[in-house]
């Protein structure tokens, strides 16, 4: 081999090693994915928040035992210490996913 192939032998190994030191480095520093429990829970109720504007988030406390759904929004003008949520609708999940039901999977 001529000095010029072990020359660009040597830049593509430097490179490949370079390429794989960034990424390692790059997800190291990544946020981890976000999972929902599947398999078990705490307790009766099951609770996710969503975005509701660009300001403000919804909560949403589903009873498991009762089969229902219920959706919390932070109270207008509240500040983070002593939110007051109002309860803006609620649903029964046994009505919504049985079967012949006309309004399953309709929201309010």
């Amino acid at each position: 081999m001529k000095a010029k192939d072990l020359i660009l032998i040597a830049l593509v190994c430097a490179n490949v090693t370079l390429a794989a030191v960034g990424l390692t480095l790059h997800l190291a520093k990544s946020e981890p994915a976000a999972m929902a429990a599947t398999t078990s829970r705490a307790g009766d109720y099951i609770m996710v928040s969503s975005p509701v504007t660009s300001t403000r988030e919804a909560l949403l406390v589903i009873d498991v035992v009762a089969k229902r759904a219920n959706l919390y929004v932070p109270r207008a003008g509240m500040g983070v210490a002593g939110t007051q949520w109002d309860l803006t609708s609620t649903r029964s999940l046994a009505t919504d996913f049985s079967a012949g039901a006309g309004g399953a999977g309709k929201l309010p």
